[in-house]
């Protein structure tokens, strides 16, 4: 007989706390307002007639070919990324070329802790043309001097002036335009 009222205390307890989650979890209760989606972190420029989209706001570019915001310490000296883009501002093809005067942690954080798993091209290895690069961009002979890299798809590539401490970097795919349709 003592035990009868502990028990029953403590059946009645867990049904609450039962009935408590069950009714928390089963209906629409209140539910928020949508939340207005967040402002892209880099807007597309316009195209042209032809649908190019030339950005060259070196802060955009650097943040698109890094994945990461430029510190006070890197010094952006050129930068361009070009979009095609379709009749509905899809992206059929992107590219971009940039030249930063890095700071020590960016190189670091570049190449060695090399989060495009970048290998390091052997010297004299032939590399395919660049398409277009703007004029700013180093030629092919002056490129073959410098220490390469390229990731694994061997489109990312990044060339090292080692004796101005400057990077060259591009790169070029395919937008996702058509995969909308």
């Amino acid at each position: 007989m003592k035990l009868r009222f502990p028990v029953i205390a403590s059946v009645l307890a867990l049904l609450g706390v039962g009935a408590a989650v069950v009714g928390m979890f089963s209906g629409p209760g209140i539910v928020p307002p949508p939340a207005a989606p967040p402002p892209p972190s880099v807007a597309v420029p316009k195209p042209d007639a032809s649908g190019l989209a030339l950005e060259r706001d070196h802060a955009a570019v650097f943040q698109r070919a890094f994945w990461r915001r430029p510190a006070s310490s890197d010094k952006i000296l050129h930068a361009e990324r070009r979009d095609w883009l379709d009749d509905s501002s899809g992206v059929q093809k992107w590219q971009w070329f940039i030249a930063v005067q890095p700071s020590a942690a960016f190189r670091d954080w570049l190449l060695k802790d090399n989060p495009f798993e970048l290998m390091i091209v052997a010297p004299g290895t032939e590399l395919a043309p660049l398409s277009s690069p703007p004029a700013w961009f180093p030629t092919a002979g002056e490129l073959a001097g410098l220490s390469r890299y390229r990731n694994r798809e061997g489109r990312y590539f990044i060339f090292h002036d080692l004796a101005n401490d400057r990077f060259y970097a591009t790169d070029a795919g395919g937008g996702f335009a058509g995969a909308r349709k």
